[in-house]
């Protein structure tokens, strides 16, 4: 399905021609990967990481659950039995709600792993999927986009940042958005 050796080209390119790290664009590709497993596969509120193996093609997807107790959390039980709006108002409760699909009890966490500790992150293994819908390849196509963008912005402030205020000369070679896009001349 996934041609490697396109894609390590494409990289390459990227890397060469945009000056965009290789490890920021296959993080790109693994944040993609897991917005579309979890708008075909997923559930609200999931948290699914994904571990993309370039030289084999492989994914592996996991779901993630953050350990929490009553202190950070908000039981259901405890909303039910809330006082009035006006009451709560004055002593506002800082701490979110338990969503099992992102939490889990410490108590429930030391029975999978012994040394749990609040906050910290456990990794469940998720059956992988190679067949999204048009709306997951959409989601993920505009997760790698916003990534190399942001990317690309990042790699040029680190280039330019410190000549703001210089005149370098360069020549345009695209306007984009009231952006342009200059090489510079050596």
């Amino acid at each position: 399905m996934l041609d490697l050796k396109v894609l390590k080209s494409a990289l390459e390119q990227l890397e060469e021609e945009r000056r965009i790290p290789k490890e920021k664009i296959i993080e790109a590709i693994e944040m993609a990967l897991a917005a579309a497993y979890k708008k075909d596969y997923g559930k609200k509120d999931q948290i699914v990481r994904t571990t993309f193996n370039t030289d084999t093609g492989e994914m592996v997807f996991s779901q993630i659950k953050i350990v929490v107790d009553d202190s950070i959390v908000r039981m259901p039980e405890e909303e039910e039995a809330e006082p009035s709006s006006a009451e709560a108002s004055e002593g506002e409760d800082e701490r979110v709600r338990f969503n099992p699909e992102k939490h889990i009890l410490i108590e429930d966490a030391k029975k999978i792993k012994k040394d749990a500790k609040l906050e910290d992150e456990l990794v469940f293994p998720l059956e992988t999927k190679e067949d999204y819908g048009r709306i997951a390849a959409q989601t993920a196509k505009q997760v790698i986009i916003q990534r190399i963008r942001e990317a690309e912005r990042t790699s040029i402030l680190g280039e330019f940042g410190g000549k703001e205020g210089e005149i370098v000369s360069g020549i345009v070679q695209k306007i984009e958005r009231g952006n342009v896009f200059c090489r510079r001349n050596f």
